[in-house]
């Protein structure tokens, strides 16, 4: 096993482990699918925020297998978001979630998350998740 799928698969570990963790501290009986994948979204834009590019990448719904060319430019553009929000707001400070919604039967949600800017200005964003193997991605 290549240290690449290592890497991905403890990062993958880490998420579901996250995320059984959260469900089951909650003081409900039925877990919340729109939580689950709010707290999904989260991380992986805490991925994004800490420069993990290559988490935050393996969050997203491509195929299994994609051409390592589009990895490495799914990798520069999100650097490339990354680095534009340090020009324009000074980085970004925080992500929390606003709100979410699932729609199980099409295994779907929709997150909306904030954004805290170093500049102390704040923007909500909107991020489409879809369920895929009993996890939650990035659309």
């Amino acid at each position: 096993v290549g240290s690449s799928t290592f890497f991905m698969m403890r990062k993958l570990f880490y998420i579901v482990f996250g995320v059984l963790a959260v469900t089951f501290m909650s003081c409900r009986k039925e877990i919340d699918p729109a939580d689950v994948a709010a707290q999904t979204a989260r991380q992986y834009y805490d991925y994004l925020l800490h420069g993990d590019y290559e988490a935050y990448v393996e969050g997203m719904d491509t195929p299994e297998r994609i051409p390592a060319s589009y990895k490495e430019q799914l990798l520069l553009n999100a650097r490339m978001f990354m680095e534009q929000q340090k020009k324009e707001h000074r980085g970004i400070r925080q992500v929390s979630v606003v709100n979410a919604t699932a729609d199980t039967a099409r295994k779907e949600a929709q997150v909306f998350l904030l954004l805290s800017y170093g500049d102390s200005t704040r923007e909500q964003v909107y991020v489409p998740m879809v369920m895929r193997k009993g996890i939650w991605y990035l659309r």
